[in-house]
Order: structure tokens, then sequence, then C-alpha cells
């Protein structure tokens, strides 16, 4: 008896049962966004493609293959942050000077996950207007560009003026803005309070236009392009911010979300068997790569074909982490956290893409609906490629689904409408991005996406 006895007291000494183990820490979210990354833009999807740490990072969680972006950036800049569609506040395309990508007041997923005790920050691309820039809508550090683009080692925007800033301030720095961003990034994570939970948004330029990196990746990429080497250096970028959230120990308590805007600009990159790109609601410009990971707590491993719209996020975030949705939202996305978690297909309500042309999903019926009012019919599961309209051969299907998109659309302004999104700064570089004051201009639509 007495020696069975040393044995349990050893084996409890040596490995201590679960409730004696040490409690994990706060739960942190960590959302990764790429620019314009298109569906061929992995290698899970296109073994061209030179990203490891996206493809282990699939493993390692739920590897959606039915995300649903914004056709431009500033949409689904808005969308995730406002968890609305920003057809609401009549952002129908990217916000240029004298526009806001969300309306002053309005409660984000930032400034909800800061009353509610985490500590939150941006880094890399804001693109929603600089009156008020990041700092005033719930990020209490802000280290990027607030544009459509820079150049990724002068920092400048299109007119060829500094667009960096650390919080309030234009900053003048050296370096390779992929780099950069995640060295920002790597900081904070070392840096951080560990007794309070964090809201880290990482959001790249890489791979937007006007495309460049270093030298060391140009020459890895010399027979399969720019695009590539560009790819791989976020790939590298978003590895290193991984690794050291395991060297930190935050691998098994921090939620991990990965996609794209929108879809890549055919030029760069061609989206089959999606059809189109980058402008349009076109699979090709709304559907992107995307993953979901969070030890413990999401399948491992899983492919999963639930459709989730970038709106979805707000809701299903607070979902993941317990906390009650404020009071005051009116969201258009909803909680996926069960579908995500499980990696399984379940039940939703249709939902709307409502850029200047709209996509409506239901399953896998799809409407696109364009800005003149025309409708085309298309069943996904049979014609990824949306080549075959089944609008004239199955009007009952149509007519049902169409009442649905009417539906949806209640409340909705027009295409050219602006509502509640009043004056932003724009034309010359004055006050910090979030301060109210005046922030640096772009150039006109084409320019800005």
């Amino acid at each position: 008896m007495l020696p069975r006895l040393i044995l349990l007291l050893c084996c409890g000494l040596i490995c201590p049962p679960a409730w004696a183990q040490k409690a994990p820490g706060p739960t942190n979210v960590l959302v990764l966004m790429a620019d314009d990354l298109g569906w061929n833009g992995v290698s899970y999807h296109n073994p061209k493609m030179t990203t490891p740490a996206l493809a282990k990072l699939a493993k390692e969680g739920v590897q959606l293959e039915r995300f649903y972006g914004y056709p431009v950036c500033s949409p689904a800049r808005s969308a995730l942050l406002s968890g609305m569609m920003p057809r609401r506040f009549g952002v129908t395309d990217v916000v240029g000077p004298g526009q806001q990508g969300i309306p002053k007041g309005t409660p984000t997923l930032a400034s909800s996950l800061q009353k509610a005790g985490y500590a939150t920050s941006l880094i890399g691309k804001w693109h929603l207007g600089t009156n008020p820039g990041p700092l005033g809508y719930g990020f209490e550090h802000f280290y990027g560009f607030t544009g459509a683009e820079v150049d990724y080692f002068k920092h400048t925007n299109q007119r060829g003026q500094t667009d960096w800033w650390r919080d309030n301030k234009q900053v003048e720095e050296e370096g390779y803005t992929t780099t950069l961003f995640a060295d920002e990034a790597i900081k904070q994570l070392k840096k951080r309070d560990p007794k309070k939970p964090f809201y880290l948004q990482v959001a790249f330029n890489a791979p937007h236009a006007t495309l460049a990196a270093p030298k060391e990746l140009t020459d890895k990429h010399k027979s399969d392009g720019l695009y590539n080497a560009v790819v791989d250096g976020l790939d590298q970028g978003i590895g290193r911010i991984l690794a050291t959230l395991d060297e930190q120990g935050l691998r098994e308590n921090t939620l991990v979300i990965f996609f794209s805007d929108n879809g890549a600009a055919r030029r760069m990159s061609p989206n089959t068997p999606l059809k189109n790109g980058k402008d349009t609601v076109f699979e090709g410009g709304i559907r992107t790569p995307a993953i979901v990971r969070w030890p413990g707590k999401t399948a491992v491993g899983a492919v999963s074909q639930q459709p989730v719209a970038v709106n979805d996020l707000f809701p299903t975030i607070f979902a993941a982490l317990n906390l009650p949705l404020p009071t005051e939202l009116k969201l258009d996305g909803s909680s996926q956290w069960p579908a995500l978690s499980t990696g399984k297909t379940q039940p939703r309500s249709a939902f709307l893409i409502a850029f200047q042309d709209i996509a409506f999903i239901d399953g896998d019926w799809k409407i696109i609906e364009t800005s003149d009012g025309k409708r085309s019919l298309f069943n996904l599961a049979k014609d990824i490629g949306e080549e075959t309209d089944l609008a004239t051969e199955q009007p009952d299907t149509l007519k049902s689904l169409g009442a649905k998109l009417d539906e949806l659309k209640k409340g909705l302004p027009a295409a050219n409408e602006r509502r509640g999104a009043g004056p932003a700064a724009g034309g010359g570089a004055g006050k910090g991005p979030g301060t109210g004051g005046k922030g640096p201009p772009g150039k006109g639509k084409a320019a800005q996406k």
C-alpha cells in the first residue's frame, strides 16, 4: 500500500492534474490581413506560390473556402470594424479625400473590445479616412499608413507625400513595409501587459500595387515574378509574428484570423477557377483565402465550406470570447463561431455583399444584381466559375430568392448616395490621423484602389 501511495504522489508531482496546472492567460485576438491577395495567392490553392507559414496555419486550424470580403479595400475594412454593410452609410467604393469609411461615433470592433478591457492596436493600412483616423475608432495605438497604397520602401502615397504614422505623429523611417509591420507586431507582443488581453490587427499592404520587394526576394523569384516575391515576403512576415506568439507562450490563448480584403487584380494574379477579380462581385473579386486558428477551440486541419462574410467577424469574435455584444449595436453580420470552431458547415441566413453591384448569397445560390437592377442567378456548387446564368431557366428560384434579396436591401441607400459618413479631411499634410486634422491627399478613385 505504501509503495503505491509513494508512486501516486510522485506522479502528482511530475504530472500535476489539469486543475493544478497554470491557468491560461486572457484570450487574445490577432487579425492578419492581406491586401489584394487573390484565390491563387496561397500555396494550398496554388503550389506555385511560396506561403509555407499560411499553409501551416491552415493545417493547424480551419481553412475557410467560402470567405467573402468586398471588391475593394475600404468597404472590407469598414465591414470588419463595424459589423455592418458599409453601403448603409454610403461606402460603396474606396474612401478618398472628403470621405469617411465609418460614421463618427459608430461602435467598432476595436472600441467594443477596448471597453471590454482589451488593449487595441492597428499596424499597417487604415484607408477609412482621417477625420478621425484609427485613434478615433477604438485603437489605442496606430503604426502604418492612412491611404490606399504606399511605396513599399519610401512610404509615400500616390502624390509622393509621406504617409507614415506612429499614433498622431508623422515619422520618417527606412525599411520595407512588410518587414516593418511584422517588426512592430513582434515588438508589441513582447512588450504587452501580460495581465491585459489584446486585439492586434496587422493589415499588410502586400501584395497591393505598386509591387516592390527586397533584392533577396526578387532574386529568389526571378523565374516566377514580382507578385510571387511580394507574397513570399508577406508569408515570411506572418510566419515571424506567429513564431513570436509561440515564443511568448500565447499560442493556446490567442484566436488568430487571417484573410484578404478582396480578390486579386487579374493583371497581378488570376483567380481561376473563380470568375473575374478585384472591383467585381463575381467570386474572384470577393471570395478570398481565409484561416481561423485557436488551439483546443477550433478544429484542426478542417476545410470548411461555411459561407462567412467579413462583417460576420465582429459578432463571431465576440461569441468566441464569450462576450456580450453591446446592446446599441445593429449588426448585419451574424456569429459563425459554431461553424468555425467545428469546421463543419451549418445553416445560416442569406447575406449581401453590397457594393455598387450587389452579391446575394444563400447557401449554394447566388444572385448578382447590377446597379441598373438586372439580376443573374448562379448555383455555386455546380458552377463555381459563374459561367451559366440560370435566371431564365429557373424563374421561380430567382423570384423566391429575389424576395429575400429585396428584404435585405431595405434601408440601403443607392450606390451613389452617402449617408452619415460626413466629411473627412482631404488635401495637404497636417495633424495626425487620429486627431481630426487634415491627412494626406489621394488621387482619383481608380488610383486609390
